[in-house]
Protein backbone atom coordinates (compact mmCIF):
# COMPACT_ATOMS: atom_id res chain seq x y z
CA UNK A 1 0.00 0.00 0.00
CA UNK A 2 1.05 3.55 -0.69
CA UNK A 3 2.66 5.56 2.17
CA UNK A 4 0.27 8.56 1.43
CA UNK A 5 -2.65 6.95 1.27
CA UNK A 6 -2.21 4.72 4.47
CA UNK A 7 -1.71 8.06 6.61
CA UNK A 8 -4.57 9.44 5.21
CA UNK A 9 -6.91 6.45 5.95
CA UNK A 10 -5.38 6.43 9.67
CA UNK A 11 -6.32 10.24 9.61
CA UNK A 12 -9.93 9.64 8.37
CA UNK A 13 -10.64 6.99 10.50
CA UNK A 14 -9.01 8.57 13.32
CA UNK A 15 -11.79 11.50 13.14
CA UNK A 16 -14.63 8.80 12.63
CA UNK A 17 -13.39 6.87 15.69
CA UNK A 18 -15.05 8.93 18.31
CA UNK A 19 -15.81 6.70 21.50
CA UNK A 20 -13.01 4.06 21.35
CA UNK A 21 -15.46 1.80 20.73
CA UNK A 22 -17.56 -0.04 18.36
CA UNK A 23 -17.06 -1.10 14.53
CA UNK A 24 -15.27 2.86 13.97
CA UNK A 25 -12.34 1.62 16.59
CA UNK A 26 -11.75 -1.65 14.78
CA UNK A 27 -11.78 0.08 11.57
CA UNK A 28 -8.65 2.83 13.24
CA UNK A 29 -7.31 -0.47 13.99
CA UNK A 30 -7.03 -2.13 11.02
CA UNK A 31 -6.04 1.16 9.71
CA UNK A 32 -3.47 1.94 12.08
CA UNK A 33 -1.72 -1.98 11.06
CA UNK A 34 -1.93 -0.59 7.20
CA UNK A 35 0.31 1.96 7.92
CA UNK A 36 2.78 0.08 9.86
CA UNK A 37 2.71 -2.44 7.05
CA UNK A 38 3.37 0.23 4.55
CA UNK A 39 5.82 1.93 6.80
CA UNK A 40 8.14 -1.37 7.05
CA UNK A 41 9.98 -3.45 4.88
CA UNK A 42 9.34 -6.87 4.12
CA UNK A 43 12.18 -8.38 6.26
CA UNK A 44 11.40 -5.83 9.39
CA UNK A 45 7.85 -6.84 8.77
CA UNK A 46 9.02 -10.61 9.50
CA UNK A 47 11.54 -9.60 12.34
CA UNK A 48 8.62 -7.54 14.21
CA UNK A 49 6.71 -11.11 14.40
CA UNK A 50 9.66 -13.34 15.74
CA UNK A 51 10.14 -13.15 19.24
CA UNK A 52 8.07 -10.73 21.60
CA UNK A 53 6.26 -13.35 22.89
CA UNK A 54 9.03 -15.46 23.89
CA UNK A 55 10.36 -12.49 25.77
CA UNK A 56 7.29 -11.54 27.77
CA UNK A 57 6.77 -14.95 28.44
CA UNK A 58 10.38 -14.82 30.34
CA UNK A 59 9.56 -11.57 32.00
CA UNK A 60 6.62 -13.42 33.76
CA UNK A 61 8.12 -16.39 34.69
CA UNK A 62 11.01 -14.43 35.93
CA UNK A 63 8.92 -12.42 37.79
CA UNK A 64 10.58 -9.55 36.16
CA UNK A 65 7.32 -7.36 35.13
CA UNK A 66 5.72 -8.10 38.73
CA UNK A 67 8.70 -6.69 40.68
CA UNK A 68 8.28 -3.58 38.20
CA UNK A 69 4.54 -3.49 38.86
CA UNK A 70 5.40 -3.56 42.56
CA UNK A 71 7.96 -0.56 42.48
CA UNK A 72 4.16 1.75 42.16
CA UNK A 73 4.93 3.28 39.20
CA UNK A 74 8.98 4.41 40.39
CA UNK A 75 11.77 3.56 37.81
CA UNK A 76 13.43 0.80 39.30
CA UNK A 77 17.00 -0.64 37.75
CA UNK A 78 17.73 -3.86 35.92
CA UNK A 79 20.21 -4.14 39.32
CA UNK A 80 17.09 -4.05 41.84
CA UNK A 81 15.51 -6.34 39.35
CA UNK A 82 18.21 -8.76 40.04
CA UNK A 83 18.20 -8.40 43.43
CA UNK A 84 14.35 -9.19 43.93
CA UNK A 85 14.48 -11.92 41.27
CA UNK A 86 17.81 -13.63 41.58
CA UNK A 87 18.24 -13.67 37.62
CA UNK A 88 21.38 -12.17 36.48
CA UNK A 89 21.56 -8.10 35.47
CA UNK A 90 22.41 -8.32 31.85
CA UNK A 91 19.77 -11.37 31.36
CA UNK A 92 17.13 -9.05 32.28
CA UNK A 93 18.38 -6.05 30.30
CA UNK A 94 18.69 -8.26 27.25
CA UNK A 95 14.86 -9.66 27.65
CA UNK A 96 13.25 -6.42 28.73
CA UNK A 97 15.12 -4.69 25.83
CA UNK A 98 12.36 -6.54 23.67
CA UNK A 99 9.45 -6.17 25.88
CA UNK A 100 9.97 -2.43 26.24
CA UNK A 101 9.78 -2.50 22.02
CA UNK A 102 6.58 -4.10 22.46
CA UNK A 103 4.76 -1.26 24.33
CA UNK A 104 4.60 -3.73 27.28
CA UNK A 105 6.57 -1.78 29.49
CA UNK A 106 8.08 1.90 29.77
CA UNK A 107 11.95 1.85 28.95
CA UNK A 108 12.97 5.45 31.18
CA UNK A 109 16.12 5.01 31.08
CA UNK A 110 19.02 2.72 30.40
CA UNK A 111 18.45 -0.66 31.66
CA UNK A 112 15.70 1.33 33.74
CA UNK A 113 11.60 0.08 33.50
CA UNK A 114 8.51 2.00 34.75
CA UNK A 115 5.09 0.09 34.79
CA UNK A 116 2.34 1.59 32.63
CA UNK A 117 -0.99 0.23 32.61
CA UNK A 118 -0.03 -2.60 29.92
CA UNK A 119 2.59 -3.67 32.61
CA UNK A 120 -0.57 -3.76 35.15
CA UNK A 121 -2.84 -5.77 33.10
CA UNK A 122 -0.22 -8.36 31.62
CA UNK A 123 0.61 -9.10 35.36
CA UNK A 124 -3.20 -9.87 37.05
CA UNK A 125 -3.80 -13.69 37.08
CA UNK A 126 -6.18 -13.97 33.74
CA UNK A 127 -3.92 -11.76 31.47
CA UNK A 128 -0.66 -13.45 32.74
CA UNK A 129 -2.34 -17.20 32.68
CA UNK A 130 -3.47 -16.08 29.12
CA UNK A 131 0.19 -15.32 27.58
CA UNK A 132 1.55 -18.44 29.73
CA UNK A 133 -1.51 -20.70 28.33
CA UNK A 134 -0.62 -19.32 24.28
CA UNK A 135 2.77 -19.85 24.89
CA UNK A 136 3.72 -22.65 27.11
CA UNK A 137 1.18 -25.13 24.69
CA UNK A 138 1.26 -23.19 21.22
CA UNK A 139 5.06 -23.11 21.05
CA UNK A 140 5.66 -27.28 21.27
CA UNK A 141 2.84 -26.89 18.99
CA UNK A 142 4.31 -24.35 16.33
CA UNK A 143 7.76 -26.41 16.22
CA UNK A 144 5.85 -29.83 15.05
CA UNK A 145 3.56 -27.83 12.54
CA UNK A 146 5.50 -28.26 9.55
CA UNK A 147 6.68 -31.94 10.11
CA UNK A 148 3.22 -32.32 10.91
CA UNK A 149 2.13 -31.26 7.89
CA UNK A 150 4.48 -32.61 5.02
CA UNK A 151 3.31 -36.03 6.97
CA UNK A 152 -0.20 -35.35 6.85
CA UNK A 153 -0.81 -32.78 4.50
CA UNK A 154 -2.71 -31.04 8.06
CA UNK A 155 -5.78 -33.08 8.75
CA UNK A 156 -8.38 -30.00 9.99
CA UNK A 157 -10.73 -32.12 10.90
CA UNK A 158 -9.01 -35.75 11.75
CA UNK A 159 -10.93 -38.63 11.58
CA UNK A 160 -10.29 -40.69 15.11
CA UNK A 161 -8.54 -42.91 15.48
CA UNK A 162 -6.69 -42.80 12.45
CA UNK A 163 -5.65 -39.80 12.28
CA UNK A 164 -4.12 -37.15 15.23
CA UNK A 165 -4.82 -33.30 15.31
CA UNK A 166 -1.65 -31.10 15.78
CA UNK A 167 -2.24 -31.22 19.32
CA UNK A 168 -2.75 -34.78 19.91
CA UNK A 169 0.71 -35.26 17.42
CA UNK A 170 2.40 -33.18 20.19
CA UNK A 171 1.17 -33.81 23.69
CA UNK A 172 0.41 -37.81 22.92
CA UNK A 173 -3.61 -37.48 24.43
CA UNK A 174 -6.48 -35.32 23.80
CA UNK A 175 -7.09 -31.49 24.84
CA UNK A 176 -9.15 -32.23 27.59
CA UNK A 177 -7.02 -35.17 28.66
CA UNK A 178 -4.15 -32.80 28.88
CA UNK A 179 -5.47 -30.60 31.25
CA UNK A 180 -6.74 -33.17 33.41
CA UNK A 181 -3.50 -34.16 33.53
CA UNK A 182 -1.99 -30.82 34.13
CA UNK A 183 -2.84 -28.96 36.93
CA UNK A 184 -0.94 -25.55 36.27
CA UNK A 185 -1.98 -25.38 32.71
CA UNK A 186 -5.21 -26.20 34.07
CA UNK A 187 -5.42 -23.23 35.91
CA UNK A 188 -3.69 -21.01 33.45
CA UNK A 189 -6.64 -21.36 31.13
CA UNK A 190 -9.35 -21.07 33.61
CA UNK A 191 -7.66 -17.62 35.18
CA UNK A 192 -7.90 -16.54 31.30
CA UNK A 193 -11.13 -17.94 30.39
CA UNK A 194 -12.48 -16.12 33.42
CA UNK A 195 -11.34 -12.96 32.59
CA UNK A 196 -10.88 -13.01 28.37
CA UNK A 197 -14.49 -11.35 28.16
CA UNK A 198 -14.39 -8.24 30.58
CA UNK A 199 -15.28 -4.76 29.87
CA UNK A 200 -17.02 -6.47 26.76
CA UNK A 201 -20.68 -6.26 26.93
CA UNK A 202 -22.62 -9.19 27.79
CA UNK A 203 -24.44 -11.58 25.43
CA UNK A 204 -28.01 -10.61 26.23
CA UNK A 205 -27.03 -6.60 26.09
CA UNK A 206 -25.25 -7.38 22.45
CA UNK A 207 -28.53 -9.26 21.42
CA UNK A 208 -31.65 -7.16 23.50
CA UNK A 209 -33.52 -10.47 24.79
CA UNK A 210 -35.90 -8.39 27.05
CA UNK A 211 -36.90 -6.19 23.91
CA UNK A 212 -36.94 -9.37 21.23
CA UNK A 213 -38.10 -12.13 22.95
CA UNK A 214 -39.26 -11.68 26.59
CA UNK A 215 -42.69 -9.59 24.55
CA UNK A 216 -43.78 -12.46 22.57
CA UNK A 217 -43.29 -14.82 25.43
CA UNK A 218 -45.95 -17.38 25.95
CA UNK A 219 -47.30 -16.40 29.61
CA UNK A 220 -50.02 -18.58 29.61
CA UNK A 221 -48.14 -21.57 30.31
CA UNK A 222 -46.92 -21.65 33.62
CA UNK A 223 -44.09 -24.35 32.91
CA UNK A 224 -43.06 -22.34 29.30
CA UNK A 225 -39.39 -22.28 28.95
CA UNK A 226 -37.41 -18.82 27.96
CA UNK A 227 -34.19 -19.97 27.94
CA UNK A 228 -32.07 -22.82 27.69
CA UNK A 229 -28.13 -23.06 28.15
CA UNK A 230 -27.31 -25.66 26.39
CA UNK A 231 -23.50 -27.09 27.66
CA UNK A 232 -23.69 -23.93 29.57
CA UNK A 233 -21.18 -25.20 32.08
CA UNK A 234 -21.43 -23.69 35.97
CA UNK A 235 -24.22 -20.83 34.20
CA UNK A 236 -22.96 -18.08 34.64
CA UNK A 237 -24.30 -16.71 31.64
CA UNK A 238 -27.74 -17.61 32.97
CA UNK A 239 -27.13 -15.82 35.87
CA UNK A 240 -25.78 -12.70 34.57
CA UNK A 241 -29.31 -12.72 32.43
CA UNK A 242 -31.42 -13.47 35.60
CA UNK A 243 -29.12 -10.39 37.43
CA UNK A 244 -30.12 -8.01 34.57
CA UNK A 245 -33.51 -8.97 34.17
CA UNK A 246 -34.65 -10.38 37.69
CA UNK A 247 -38.21 -10.04 36.49
CA UNK A 248 -38.39 -11.79 33.33
CA UNK A 249 -40.88 -14.66 33.04
CA UNK A 250 -40.19 -18.19 32.42
CA UNK A 251 -38.10 -21.13 33.31
CA UNK A 252 -34.29 -20.68 33.03
CA UNK A 253 -32.49 -24.26 32.38
CA UNK A 254 -28.83 -25.01 32.13
CA UNK A 255 -27.58 -28.58 30.53
CA UNK A 256 -24.13 -29.57 30.54
CA UNK A 257 -22.48 -33.15 30.66
CA UNK A 258 -22.61 -35.53 34.25
CA UNK A 259 -19.05 -34.70 34.87
CA UNK A 260 -20.57 -30.86 35.52
CA UNK A 261 -24.19 -31.32 36.59
CA UNK A 262 -22.82 -33.24 39.18
CA UNK A 263 -20.56 -30.80 40.58
CA UNK A 264 -23.62 -29.10 41.81
CA UNK A 265 -24.21 -31.58 44.33
CA UNK A 266 -27.97 -31.23 43.79
CA UNK A 267 -27.61 -27.30 45.13
CA UNK A 268 -28.46 -25.15 41.95
CA UNK A 269 -28.51 -21.76 41.77
CA UNK A 270 -31.36 -20.03 42.81
CA UNK A 271 -34.26 -20.07 40.07
CA UNK A 272 -31.81 -22.08 37.46
CA UNK A 273 -32.87 -25.57 36.92
CA UNK A 274 -30.10 -28.02 36.47
CA UNK A 275 -30.66 -30.90 33.25
CA UNK A 276 -27.80 -33.44 32.54
CA UNK A 277 -28.10 -33.48 29.10
CA UNK A 278 -25.54 -34.76 25.82
CA UNK A 279 -26.47 -32.31 23.29
CA UNK A 280 -25.71 -35.04 20.56
CA UNK A 281 -28.90 -36.92 22.02
CA UNK A 282 -32.27 -35.53 21.18
CA UNK A 283 -33.23 -32.06 23.04
CA UNK A 284 -36.00 -33.07 25.80
CA UNK A 285 -36.95 -29.98 26.38
CA UNK A 286 -39.01 -28.29 23.41
CA UNK A 287 -40.78 -25.06 22.24
CA UNK A 288 -38.79 -22.58 23.99
CA UNK A 289 -38.66 -19.56 23.44
CA UNK A 290 -34.66 -19.41 23.35
CA UNK A 291 -31.89 -22.17 23.03
CA UNK A 292 -28.06 -20.09 23.73
CA UNK A 293 -25.17 -21.95 22.59
CA UNK A 294 -21.67 -19.51 23.56
CA UNK A 295 -18.51 -21.37 22.55
CA UNK A 296 -20.40 -24.78 21.29
CA UNK A 297 -19.40 -24.68 17.47
CA UNK A 298 -16.51 -23.68 17.24
CA UNK A 299 -15.32 -26.59 18.63
CA UNK A 300 -16.80 -28.89 16.02
CA UNK A 301 -16.68 -29.50 12.42
CA UNK A 302 -19.83 -28.64 10.91
CA UNK A 303 -20.94 -32.85 10.33
CA UNK A 304 -20.74 -32.64 14.42
CA UNK A 305 -22.50 -29.46 14.51
CA UNK A 306 -25.19 -30.32 11.85
CA UNK A 307 -26.23 -33.09 14.49
CA UNK A 308 -26.60 -31.63 17.81
CA UNK A 309 -28.03 -28.27 15.91
CA UNK A 310 -30.59 -30.75 14.19
CA UNK A 311 -31.45 -31.93 18.03
CA UNK A 312 -32.11 -28.45 18.82
CA UNK A 313 -33.59 -27.24 15.96
CA UNK A 314 -36.52 -30.36 16.02
CA UNK A 315 -37.26 -29.39 19.32
CA UNK A 316 -38.16 -25.37 18.31
CA UNK A 317 -41.55 -24.09 17.45
CA UNK A 318 -41.68 -22.63 14.42
CA UNK A 319 -42.53 -19.03 14.50
CA UNK A 320 -41.53 -18.35 17.84
CA UNK A 321 -38.60 -20.29 19.39
CA UNK A 322 -35.16 -18.60 18.58
CA UNK A 323 -31.78 -20.43 18.54
CA UNK A 324 -28.78 -18.18 19.88
CA UNK A 325 -25.48 -18.81 18.93
CA UNK A 326 -22.68 -16.48 20.77
CA UNK A 327 -19.45 -16.71 18.53
CA UNK A 328 -17.15 -15.14 16.39
CA UNK A 329 -18.88 -14.47 12.86
CA UNK A 330 -15.76 -13.76 11.10
CA UNK A 331 -16.24 -11.19 7.72
CA UNK A 332 -16.28 -13.05 4.26
CA UNK A 333 -13.21 -10.94 3.87
CA UNK A 334 -10.72 -8.55 5.20
CA UNK A 335 -11.21 -10.42 8.86
CA UNK A 336 -9.73 -8.97 11.81
CA UNK A 337 -6.63 -10.44 13.28
CA UNK A 338 -8.37 -11.52 16.65
CA UNK A 339 -11.15 -13.64 15.08
CA UNK A 340 -8.25 -15.12 12.47
CA UNK A 341 -5.84 -15.36 15.22
CA UNK A 342 -8.96 -18.04 17.07
CA UNK A 343 -9.43 -19.70 14.14
CA UNK A 344 -5.95 -20.70 13.68
CA UNK A 345 -5.68 -21.90 17.46
CA UNK A 346 -8.89 -23.55 17.28
CA UNK A 347 -7.43 -25.50 14.46
CA UNK A 348 -4.41 -26.53 16.07
CA UNK A 349 -5.67 -27.14 19.53
CA UNK A 350 -8.86 -28.57 18.85
CA UNK A 351 -9.54 -29.79 15.63
CA UNK A 352 -12.40 -26.41 15.56
CA UNK A 353 -12.73 -23.41 13.34
CA UNK A 354 -14.38 -20.19 13.59
CA UNK A 355 -16.71 -19.69 10.93
CA UNK A 356 -17.55 -16.56 8.21
CA UNK A 357 -20.88 -15.17 7.80
CA UNK A 358 -21.35 -17.49 4.89
CA UNK A 359 -20.36 -20.99 6.48
CA UNK A 360 -22.93 -20.13 9.04
CA UNK A 361 -25.35 -19.85 6.77
CA UNK A 362 -24.63 -23.16 5.38
CA UNK A 363 -24.32 -24.79 8.63
CA UNK A 364 -27.14 -23.45 9.78
CA UNK A 365 -29.00 -24.47 6.57
CA UNK A 366 -28.28 -27.66 6.66
CA UNK A 367 -30.11 -27.76 9.85
CA UNK A 368 -33.58 -26.39 8.89
CA UNK A 369 -32.45 -22.69 10.12
CA UNK A 370 -32.05 -19.48 8.93
CA UNK A 371 -30.46 -16.32 10.11
CA UNK A 372 -32.58 -13.48 11.46
CA UNK A 373 -29.60 -11.29 12.03
CA UNK A 374 -25.73 -10.99 13.46
CA UNK A 375 -26.58 -8.79 16.78
CA UNK A 376 -23.10 -7.23 17.48
CA UNK A 377 -21.01 -3.67 16.94
CA UNK A 378 -17.54 -5.28 16.24
CA UNK A 379 -16.61 -7.73 13.96
CA UNK A 380 -13.37 -8.30 15.96
CA UNK A 381 -15.15 -10.21 18.38
CA UNK A 382 -17.79 -12.86 19.35
CA UNK A 383 -21.57 -11.75 18.28
CA UNK A 384 -24.11 -13.08 18.18
CA UNK A 385 -26.28 -15.38 16.01
CA UNK A 386 -30.78 -15.22 16.10
CA UNK A 387 -31.82 -17.95 14.14
CA UNK A 388 -34.76 -19.24 13.59
CA UNK A 389 -36.57 -22.30 11.45
CA UNK A 390 -36.87 -21.93 8.07
CA UNK A 391 -40.80 -20.72 7.32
Amino acid sequence: MDLSKAIADVQKAAETDKTGSGQSHVELLEAVRRLSLAAETPAETLMRMRFESAAIRLALEGGFLDTIVAADGKVITASEIAKATGYDELLIARIMRLVTWTGICDEAGERQYRAIEETRLVVTPGLAGGEKHHYDLFFPIGANLVDYMKATKFHQFPKKPEQQSPWEATFKMGFFEYFAANEDQRKYFDDYMAVRRKGLSSWHEVFPMASQLVPGFNTSNSDAVLLVDVGGNWGHELQSFQKTYPDAPGRLILQDLPIMTEKFGGKAPSGIEVMTYDFFTPQPVKGARAYYFRNICHDWPDEDCRRFLSNTAKAMTKGYSRLLIDEYVLPNTGAPIRGSSMDFLMMCFCSGIERTRRQWEDLLGACGLEIVKVWGNRTDYEQVIEAKLIE
